[in-house]
């Protein structure tokens, strides 16, 4: 398992950013070094929620095991608390950079797919709104999107509710803002200013399914003990009505950690992942085709590693060779 921290200069920001990238090992072990040449890794692009870092993932779940039983590599960025946003003040373009700028100087670094049906897009609470609206501003990336505990209708298509009060995504107004609702401020402006644009996951949505678009399959998932249960499920509702066919999840659970490690466990073992380089299945399935068969050869008397360094799949190619000293 490689688990990396990457800090650089980001030209959109002018200024330092920081990302984690999980690039995956067989449960069996076998080196990074061992995969096929020109192997390209399906990915996973997972948001975290308001106020958490790129690191947070990798710290309160266990992703990187799910990302070795699956085979798939996961990117995880972060625009803390300025909601996945091209901020309306402040001029910092953190969705721009997560969603243009970031991606491509990772595919320079990493042997990351860039095909639609390798790509994969989740997020947890204010992550859950950032990835559904990746998901509609570039449905033809993605083959799939997960929503944990995320507010999809963040910007609301009528006049304010009671949810959009409680965020504080208000420019003007007599009653107090909480603190830690500050930066949503600033980062989204009045919510007035952002219906009907392409920061509107509904408006989006909406345009898409007239025009008759393919979108990705979508698992959203809120639990009831959730403190944002209710808005959450007022708008799985509305998606039904509008016509979205998804993976609607109404389990228990709250508004934390140990929810977003249940399901994006979930959400990993639900994609349909194709291209996923596994050794013990690729040896098996030329077992299964004629292609390999059990055989004998010789060696030199000597270590195994030192045979074969660099090789640590070992045990799965003892199973169909036989080995014996000249």
């Amino acid at each position: 398992m490689a688990l990396n921290k990457i800090t650089y200069y980001s030209e959109l920001m002018k200024m330092i950013m920081g990302v984690e990238v999980i690039i995956p090992e067989n449960k069996w072990g076998y080196s990074l070094a061992d995969r096929p040449k020109d192997y390209k890794y399906p990915v996973l692009w997972l948001m975290p929620g308001g106020g958490y870092n790129y690191t947070d993932w990798a710290r309160y779940t266990a992703l990187e095991l799910y990302s070795a039983q699956e085979g798939i590599a996961v990117v995880l960025p972060s625009s803390y608390y300025a909601g996945y946003m091209d901020t309306a003040h402040g001029n910092y373009p953190y969705f721009s950079v997560i969603a243009q700028e970031m991606p491509e100087f990772l595919y320079h670094l990493f042997p990351l797919s860039r095909e639609r049906e390798d790509n994969f897009v989740a997020g947890f609470s204010m992550g859950g709104y950032g990835a559904f609206k990746l998901a509609m501003q570039f449905p033809e990336r993605y083959t799939a999107c997960g929503v944990f505990s995320g507010p999809i209708g963040l910007v609301p298509r009528q006049p304010v509710h009671r949810s959009m009060d409680e965020l504080g995504i208000r420019e003007h107004s007599d009653d107090p803002i909480p603190d830690a609702q500050r930066t949503l401020a600033a980062a989204f402006g009045g919510a007035e200013n952002r219906r009907n644009t392409k920061d509107d996951n509904l408006y989006m949505l909406e345009k898409h399914l007239q025009a008759g678009d393919e979108l990705p399959a979508f698992y959203i998932a809120t639990g009831q003990e959730d403190a944002i249960a209710g808005d959450n499920y007022e708008t799985a509702e509305l998606l039904h009505k509008m016509g979205l066919q998804f993976e609607d999840i109404r389990d228990h659970g709250k508004h934390n950690w140990e929810y977003c490690d249940r399901h994006v466990k979930q959400f990993i073992e639900w994609i349909p992942l194709k291209n996923v380089y596994k050794m013990e299945e690729y040896l098996v399935r030329m077992v299964s085709c004629g292609i390999l068969r059990k055989v004998t050869i010789a060696v030199p008397k000597m270590p195994f590693k030192t045979l074969f360094p660099g090789l640590r799949q070992w045990r799965i190619l003892k199973a169909f060779v036989t080995f014996y000293d000249l």
